[in-house]
């Protein structure tokens, strides 16, 4: 199992709920989880297999938001 955790610009409800049909359709519905009270605002997606990150991002980006892995971003700071 793979768990990778992205940090976001998704601030609201409304937001949240302009990506979720996006991400459903991606990686499926019970796959993921959005922490908009973490400063953060932490997408978490969870996969049996490997993540597919570029299908994630690209999901994302599709509803016009932006993500990056959490570990990626706190490499380059």
């Amino acid at each position: 199992m793979e768990l990778i955790t992205y940090k976001t610009n998704i601030r609201s409800e409304a937001a949240l709920g302009k990506v979720a049909p996006y991400l459903n359709r991606a990686i499926g519905t019970a796959n993921w989880q959005l922490d908009l009270y973490n400063k953060d605002k932490k997408l978490t997606v969870y996969s049996p297999g490997i993540v597919n990150e570029t299908v994630v991002l690209d999901a994302v980006h599709k509803a016009g938001f932006e993500a990056v892995n959490l570990e990626d971003f706190y490499a380059i700071y």
